[in-house]
């Protein structure tokens, strides 16, 4: 299928562009710092919240995740995920990196960003008015709560043939409705699927990915990265000033890509 050869090309891909890093300015709002974010040439701009400067954060929307910044390095390393996408769905959407990424990359796709709760969906819209001039396509901001109007949603906005989620499960609980919800939202040609970027813990082991996406009817594959020529640009340490900080030792971050089964004629 043509999502496998998209798999396999990912699996191939030996670009060495320049990824994502950030760069911290000292300008601050409400207690977030902004954050310069590199995804190859584009230049992302977000409110970040500093654990350092502000302490342990409630609200996980507020600051950037490492998933998000593996998620952006992987499309921008693999042009064909984006290629043939009209319709891109951002779901939990936090700051809207993935998003505002995606929507740079591909200026011909129209580009949704979603999350479930109100203040964050208010400081994403703020991320998009800085980070779209007048007159380019920004990208639509709406709040959705998996599980709760989803087929309202798609009535309004219809399906996508790519959809995005970085670090969105937060708990065992969390994963039947934000993959009911891809089922629900992602579109049923053979070369629609869903990227989500996650750090492995321990509420999500193998086993219940497994018997979710079988109870949910997704089909599901894991993309190796660690050996791909640009996986340096993760950057492996603890140092608690960067927020793109992860560690394999203690934290390996998963891709996985969904799809729907292909229905027989």
């Amino acid at each position: 299928s043509n999502t496998g050869q998209i798999i396999e090309a990912m699996a191939a891909a030996v670009e060495t562009a320049p990824g994502p890093r950030a760069q911290e300015n000292m300008s601050s709002d409400d207690g977030l710092t902004w954050v310069d974010v590199e995804v190859g040439p584009q230049l992302i701009k977000v409110l970040n919240w500093d654990e350092v400067k502000q302490g342990i954060l409630t609200l996980s929307g507020q600051r950037l995740w490492p998933s998000a910044k593996l998620l952006a390095l992987l499309m921008h390393h693999n042009p064909d995920i984006l290629q043939g996408a009209k319709n891109v769905l951002e779901l939990g959407a936090g700051l809207g990196v993935v998003g505002i990424a995606a929507a740079k990359m591909a200026a011909h796709a129209k580009v949704m960003i979603t999350d479930g709760e109100t203040s964050v969906v208010e400081l994403c819209r703020d991320h998009l008015r800085r980070n779209f001039e007048k007159g380019q396509d920004v990208p639509q901001c709406e709040k959705l709560f998996w599980g709760e109007g989803v087929e309202e949603f798609k009535k309004k906005h219809g399906t996508f043939d790519l959809i995005l989620g970085s670090d969105v499960v937060e708990g065992e609980d969390s994963l039947p409705p934000f993959l009911n919800t891809v089922k629900e939202l992602l579109d049923s040609s053979p070369t629609a699927m869903c990227l989500q970027t996650y750090v492995e813990r321990p509420y999500l082991p193998h086993n219940l990915i497994e018997r979710t996406a079988e109870a949910c009817g997704l089909l599901y594959t894991y993309i190796e990265w660690e050996n791909q020529p640009w996986a340096h640009e993760m950057v492996q340490t603890k140092y608690p000033r960067r927020w793109d900080r992860f560690s394999p030792s203690w934290a390996k971050i998963r891709i996985i890509a969904w799809m729907k089964p292909v229905q027989s004629s």
